[in-house]
């Protein structure tokens, strides 16, 4: 595994850009200055979030599907601050958090195929073993499928773009890659402890996505692909199938749900606080690492 990883880092032209023109400095002020960027960025964002929801009270109806959409679209002012911050005050290239210009539709259709197979696997073994139950379906929301897909792939980018596209890199710039994807993974998997239903296992499981995504991004070397597995992930849960996303519930062309809340099928927060998805994760996790093809 250790070994696969370092052959993708070292093949990573993103990796590469994140080293040059490094300044030394002592790891003290390292730390200090990487937890001012990721709270500029973490507090920026809900900042700018919180306005775009006060304009968009002005002028959009009281719907929840609105506030819902817009609060996806609103993470598009994380790849802004995450340029600015890059170009501006690291003064390293865009390049070097994954923006690559290259093969971007191949990379995010291939992205949009792993995320949606990844869930409708979990689905099936949910169904199978009895965990997961089919409930119908709701024709009227097939208008919501493109703006939820492009919202989800919004919010999914923007995510990317600050913990696998800024906040490993940035690490990676002084430190091994194994420290970068498991500190980022680390404040990735922290990141969620507010939302409804969380608790340790969808702790562990987004740790785990985590990891995952990390690898996509090293071994295609580019955001797009690990962006768009994100979003085709949060997009099946939630509007194709109809469970929880991360304890947030949205509309759904499909009915699915669980039996009862467990371990194994998971809880309010939705099927990634199973085992099930836990399972499905890891299998991914491991095709990533060995299966060999070449980059797109």
């Amino acid at each position: 595994m250790l070994n696969n990883i370092k052959k993708f880092t070292d093949n990573s032209q993103t990796l590469k850009e994140s080293r040059e023109n490094v300044k030394e400095r002592s790891i003290i002020i390292d730390i200090l200055i990487f937890i001012g960027l990721f709270l500029l960025l973490y507090i920026g964002t809900i900042g700018l979030n919180i306005v775009l929801d006060l304009i968009s009270m002005a002028i959009l109806p009281k719907v929840d599907v609105y506030w819902q959409l817009m609060g996806l679209f609103g993470f598009i002012f994380i790849p802004i601050l995450v340029y600015i911050i890059v170009k501006k005050f690291e003064k390293r290239s865009f390049r070097s958090v994954g923006f690559s210009k290259d093969n971007i539709l191949p990379s995010v259709l291939r992205g949009l195929g792993i995320g949606f197979l990844m869930f409708l696997t979990v689905v099936i073994i949910g169904l199978i073993s009895g965990q997961y139950k089919y409930t119908g379906y709701n024709l009227s929301s097939l208008i919501l499928l493109v703006p939820f897909l492009l919202g989800f792939f919004v919010q999914s980018l923007g995510e990317e773009f600050e913990m696998r596209g800024w906040a490993m890199t940035y690490i990676y710039k002084r430190h091994s890659i194994i420290a970068a994807i498991i500190i980022s993974n680390i404040l990735f998997s922290m990141a969620h402890i507010f939302n409804s239903g969380i608790d340790l296992l969808p702790i562990i499981n987004i740790f785990l996505v985590g990891v995952f995504f990390a690898i996509l991004f090293i071994k295609y070397d580019n955001i797009w692909i690990c962006g768009s597995a994100h979003a085709a992930w949060n997009f099946s849960q939630g509007i194709l199938f109809g469970f929880n996303v991360s304890g947030q519930t949205t509309p759904s062309l499909l009915k699915f749900s669980q039996v009862s809340e467990n371990i194994i099928g998971g809880g309010t927060f939705g099927p990634e606080s199973g085992l099930i998805a836990t399972f499905v994760i890891i299998i991914g996790l491991f095709l990533s690492l060995y299966i060999k093809e070449n980059k797109t």
